[in-house]
């Protein structure tokens, strides 16, 4: 039976230590597992900064091409204002000319009228300097009321 005993005895260490291997075996495939999913977090986290960034720096380029883009546009339309409006201020001023040399009913019509056009073009004046303040959300409504602004003031000169 010493026999016997020994030879179980063997057997069940042997069992045990098998068991052992196995148990330490899948523990290093855990932890290999583990290691190499950490690898693929970081690695898809750099990923993600990287597309970030680039995406980031492509908006800004975009941002800032839009902007300079405005900024002509606005640029151009207060020139193109500025040198409509010194034209008829040309007009004006031969009006003006022309109610000093005037008489009876020709002058006051033009008195009356010339009034009121250098009141309209003094507010289109300080209404072209908010072209300057004008951001692309309030610009839609800024040009608009300089253009109404520029075609009422027209009109009463033509008509003077």
């Amino acid at each position: 039976m010493n026999r016997l005993s020994i030879l179980a005895t063997a057997a069940f260490a042997m069992l045990i230590t098998a068991g052992c291997n196995t148990a330490a075996d899948q523990q290093e495939k855990a932890n290999l597992a583990q290691a190499e999913a950490n690898g693929k977090i970081n690695q898809a986290q750099t990923d993600a900064n990287t597309k970030m960034r680039e995406a980031q720096a492509d908006a800004d380029k975009k941002i800032q091409q839009a902007q300079a883009t405005f900024m002509k546009m606005r640029e151009d339309y207060r020139h193109g204002m500025t040198t409509k409006l010194a034209d008829l201020d040309r007009k004006v001023d031969q009006l003006d000319a022309k109610a000093k040399t005037a008489t009876g009913r020709t002058k006051a019509d033009l008195t009356a009228n010339l009034k009121t056009i250098h009141l309209n073009r003094d507010r289109l004046r300080n209404n072209l300097t908010s072209l300057d303040m004008a951001t692309s959300s309030t610009w839609d409504a800024t040009s608009a009321a300089v253009e109404k602004e520029w075609t009422d003031l027209k009109s009463l000169v033509d008509q003077a």
